[in-house]
């Protein structure tokens, strides 16, 4: 059997399936198989590395202190 006779044969016996939480766990081991995976271009990598390396070093703000900040800019 080929692919393209796998894929006639499953649509078939999906077609006739009722259950809807089996469907919506087929959905999902399908979506896994079938949606694309993020690639990232070696600009945007670096950029994350880099960003990486600031947080390791410990430059970076708590995200409460840069609320305040941006509260205090927009009220100026």
């Amino acid at each position: 059997m080929n692919t393209l006779e796998l894929k006639n044969i499953l649509k078939f016996k999906i077609d006739r399936i009722n259950d809807k939480k089996f469907l919506e766990a087929l959905t999902i081991l399908i979506e896994s198989k079938t949606d694309p995976i993020m690639s990232l271009s070696n600009e945007q990598k670096n950029k994350l590395e880099e960003s990486r390396n600031e947080y390791l070093l410990g430059n970076f703000e708590n995200n409460n202190v840069v609320n305040e900040e941006m509260d205090k800019w927009l009220k100026e």
